[in-house]
């Protein structure tokens, strides 16, 4: 009896303990294209940006991120395993009104669970 006693206290508090906030750890994904304006480069002209650093900010209360990438060959990235939830994205951008020279462009995301969400084209310059 007193075995099944404590069995049963376990699973209540295995039930009760876990709380399921933003991040990873589920199956929703979100999903977008970095798009370059190159006005400075040999490389002049509009094109989806390879190799560029996007961000991920895991939740609403969170003002660092907490996971980046890289974009593939042609702009496009995907941040797999998320839980459903509220997330930012971002990457940067040149801005000559800035003080440090560069600001951010971020776009939201809820996302439900399984569901994968595009936040559509981040624009930025170089």
């Amino acid at each position: 009896m007193k075995t099944y006693i404590i069995l049963i206290s376990l699973l209540t508090l295995g039930l009760f303990s876990c709380s399921k906030e933003e991040g990873e750890g589920g199956r929703s994904s979100i999903t977008g294209t970095v798009h370059m304006s190159d006005i400075t480069g040999g490389n002049q002209g509009e094109y989806n940006a390879p190799e560029y650093d996007v961000y991920i900010v895991y939740g609403d209360e969170n003002t660092v991120y907490d996971d980046d990438m890289k974009t593939n060959y042609d702009g496009t990235f995907e941040f797999k395993n998320l839980r459903e939830g509220n997330y930012s994205i971002y990457a940067y951008t040149l801005d000559a009104s800035a003080a440090s020279g560069v600001t951010t462009v971020f776009k939201t995301a809820s996302i439900g669970k399984d569901e994968t969400v595009d936040v559509g084209t981040i624009e930025v310059e170089k």
